[in-house]
């Protein structure tokens, strides 16, 4: 009997591929990118930067319904199908913003593009990545949520020189443009799960089980085998501490995370440094946030993933108190390097401890809900944008957003395991 040949490299490590780039272009386009188009639209229009961060309000509104829309979706479609629409959607709503100037016509078209990364980027794609790993798990969802940072280093950028070197509308086009080719690669390469393919999770046979993706799963930590349980439905999530405290934890760490990097560059401006080195700067946080994803998702399949995220956090607020030292220059480095690995990981633990709490299967289910807790993280942009309004600057702002960093680690650190249900044998 000839034996099975094993593939050098594990298909589901190209999956993690497509996640990166997916989250890449994702967050990049409806997120990182106001860092390089802020400052030309409020001075060819006249927006302030309240007005202006009223966009990413109604975007990231917008964004909760159709994360949870996008749950709901994959749990049915599988993440094949919406990672071929979603970028062609977004992609077209990113042209078109260059070529309006009427307010309310851009918080329309912007919230088109968000509703578009939804269906291609995070959810959909980290679920991509869960399908296919279990053991593994934190390496594979902390290297596809890298593209999360990894934007920030780059995409700012090429808008900024698409504008200083072109035009405003152009930058949007050819941004919009490089989005769309994200929709046929993803159905050339995405593949729902490893069983499709006839492989197992981590490329690895999975002992006394027939079809593992036939019955709700719950990894346990460091035995890597599965216990049978009945899914996690809203009313029964609801009932737990458990979800509202992991809920409620990273919508407060997300507040001050989006906030603070969405205008970062413009901040890093304020303190009078000249474009090219403020963009610089805002790449390196970013950077080190790249680093962060991988390193704090690494640590997760070794560690108890709360008390890493509780560890993150800490840091992140000690890098926002740095920022709140001016005039030092040892200070602001401190700040771009502790903030940024820092605040690197958060995007990539979250979907790490709903997948460690909740089990591979019921991911898409629970993930939806516990996103509609983060719908609190948009008050962040409005915090910003009237801190900036009303005193010239972005401090008052960063201590509140200290302040939740605190609460956010108490919340972690007093968050138990939810029990499991086990089904009735068939």
């Amino acid at each position: 009997m000839t034996p099975e040949k094993t593939p050098a490299i594990y298909y589901g490590w190209y999956i993690v591929l497509l996640a990166f780039i997916a989250n890449f272009m994702s967050v990049g386009t409806s997120f990182y990118i106001f860092n390089a188009f802020m400052e030309p639209l409020s001075e060819a229009y006249g927006w302030s930067r309240t007005a202006l961060n009223m966009a990413l309000v109604l975007g990231m509104l917008a964004g909760f319904v159709g994360q949870f829309l996008a749950g709901t979706l994959v749990m049915t479609t599988g993440p094949r199908v919406l990672m071929l629409i979603g970028p062609i959607l977004s992609g077209g709503a990113c042209i078109l913003l260059g070529r309006t100037h009427v307010l309310w016509q851009f918080y329309v078209l912007y919230v088109l593009l968000y509703l578009g990364s939804m269906l291609y980027g995070g959810v959909v794609a980290n679920t991509a990545v869960n399908n296919w790993f279990v053991r593994k798990k934190g390496k594979a969802l902390g290297l596809a949520s890298a593209g999360i940072s990894f934007s920030g280093a780059v995409l700012p950028f090429v808008a900024m020189t698409l504008v200083l070197y072109g035009t405003m509308s152009g930058a949007f086009l050819w941004i919009g443009l490089l989005t769309m080719t994200v929709g046929p690669l993803s159905w050339l390469v995405i593949r729902d799960w490893p069983e499709q393919l006839g492989l197992h999770p981590d490329g690895l046979p999975l002992e006394g089980v027939n079809n593992p993706v036939s019955f709700h799963e719950q990894e346990q930590p460091g035995i890597g085998n599965t216990v049978r349980e009945e899914p996690w439905t809203l009313r029964r999530l609801v009932g737990t501490a458990t979800f509202w405290k992991v809920g409620l934890s990273l919508g407060l760490v997300l507040t001050g995370v989006n906030a603070v990097m969405s205008q970062l560059k413009p901040r890093f401006s304020d303190l009078g440094f000249d474009d090219t080195t403020a963009m610089g700067m805002m790449a390196l946080t970013a950077c080190f946030g790249t680093v962060g994803k991988y390193v704090w998702g690494v640590l997760c399949d070794r560690f108890d993933p709360r008390n890493i995220l509780a560890v993150l956090v800490s840091m992140m607020a000690l890098g926002l108190a740095l920022a709140l030292i001016h005039d030092s220059l040892v200070s602001l480095g401190l700040f771009i390097v502790i903030f940024g690995f820092s605040m690197g990981g958060v995007m990539s633990l979250f979907p790490i401890i709903v997948a460690d709490l909740y089990g591979r299967e019921s991911f898409p289910a629970v993930i939806r809900y516990v996103s509609l807790v983060l719908i609190i993280e948009i008050s962040g942009f409005l915090i910003a944008g009237q801190s900036f309004d009303r005193t010239g600057s972005y401090d008052p702002a960063y201590l509140i957003f200290i302040i939740f960093a605190l609460l956010a680690v108490y919340l972690i650190m007093t968050t138990k395991r939810p029990g499991i249900a086990p089904s009735t044998p068939q």
